[in-house]
């Protein structure tokens, strides 16, 4: 009895993962006319990186007092003098001495000007006050300039930057290359394409018009398809029942969801215990489930229709996802429109964000935003 019992179990979970694995081919069917369309076609693909807004600001300034030093061989310790008196502390992206046009002449940065600090009738001695600093080498004239205020974060501060002042600086090469749009190659868009139409066509049988899909980016395999369900219960937006689907796929998972719009891969304990075994085999001493399972998101992506809410975004932070792209923005959204999350200082994680900017996508996704207007419309107009 028990083992004709086992038996109709591996059954009816075998024909699970198959309409499971038939649910994600369908809809890599449904886009895959899209996709051929974008070889035909110059497909309009924006994509914008969701940066701290110090990445976007203008070069800010402020003053500082500034000797010359007429004596090239005493350089080196008025350096290090000024520096133990006045170190640049929060300002390491400037330079102390900078060329002047006058043959063997260089200015050195003295000390910021105080606030209040009158900048009247200044010289030398007064600047320098009670700091015992050799002045041998430092002629008696003092100035103030301008000197940007913070460390440029793109080429293009640094170029505004330099013009005022020698500065420091670290070029990020995937800053630039998001900023100018090329971070991703044909390949990848293409990809990004695919999935954001995944998340158009699951967000249509939604609650609220959203789709979530996470991918392993490694593979491109699909680990799991959710809309929003909060009218089953309030917190199942489209992207925690996504996250959860993603825990089914390793075994776990907190909600039974299940349904024709939804996916996750199938979890096979079998396929599971037997690769432990080799990992255990390869690897002695070491824990072997965390070697062969991910915890949760971890190096994966997400492709949400619409913008997520805090809660959503903090989930993701919990899951480890790697990157996050949406389409549209919310009114309510946590990645760009009423705060920044995931570039939060205190968060034990913290993972890129792009906004998509796709033709088709960014048209099916207004009318879906249309859709809920109009349902919350109705709803309260009955309330």
């Amino acid at each position: 009895m028990m083992i004709s019992e086992k038996l109709g179990d591996n059954e009816s979970e075998t024909k699970k993962r198959k309409l499971l694995m038939e649910y994600e081919q369908n809809i890599r069917k449904k886009i895959h006319l899209n996709l051929e369309k974008m070889e035909d076609t110059e497909t309009k693909l924006k994509i914008f990186p969701i940066l701290g807004d110090e990445y976007f600001r203008s070069v800010e300034t402020e003053k500082m007092y500034v000797g010359k030093v007429n004596e090239k061989k005493e350089t080196s310790r008025l350096i290090k003098e000024l520096s133990s008196h006045w170190p640049l502390a929060g300002r390491s992206h400037l330079k102390r001495v900078r060329w002047t046009q006058q043959k063997d002449v260089f200015e050195i940065l003295i000390r910021p000007v105080e606030i209040n600090e009158s900048s009247e009738n200044y010289s030398l001695m007064s600047v320098l006050g009670l700091a015992q600093i050799n002045t041998t080498g430092l002629m008696d004239s003092v100035a103030i300039c301008e000197v940007p205020k913070y460390p440029a974060l793109t080429y293009d501060q640094y170029k505004v930057a330099k013009e005022i002042w020698p500065v420091q600086f670290r070029e990020d090469k995937n800053i630039e290359k998001s900023l100018k749009g090329d971070l991703f190659n044909h390949e990848e868009q293409r990809r990004i394409v695919e999935f954001m139409n995944m998340c158009i066509s699951t967000a249509q049988y939604g609650d609220e018009k959203v789709g979530c899909v996470i991918v392993d980016p490694v593979t491109s395999k699909v680990i799991a398809i959710a809309n929003d369900r909060r009218e089953v219960h309030p917190i199942q937006h489209a992207v925690m029942v996504a996250v959860d689907l993603v825990a089914r796929s390793q075994g776990g998972g907190s909600w039974d969801i299940t349904g024709k719009h939804v996916y996750h891969h199938p979890f096979s304990k079998e396929e599971m215990d037997s690769k432990i075994s080799k990992i255990k085999k390869m690897n002695p001493g070491k824990d072997a489930k965390k070697l062969y399972l991910p915890y949760l998101c971890t190096g994966y992506d997400a492709y949400i229709s619409r913008e997520p809410c805090i809660m959503c975004s903090m989930a993701l932070v919990h899951s480890r996802i790697r990157r996050v792209f949406y389409i549209h923005n919310s009114p309510w959204g946590a990645l760009g429109s009423q705060c920044k999350l995931h570039i939060q200082e205190g968060l034990n994680h913290h993972y890129d964000v792009f906004r998509v900017e796709l033709e088709d996508s960014v048209q099916n996704c207004n009318e879906s935003e249309k859709i809920n207007s109009k349902e919350k419309f109705n709803c309260n107009s009955n309330s």
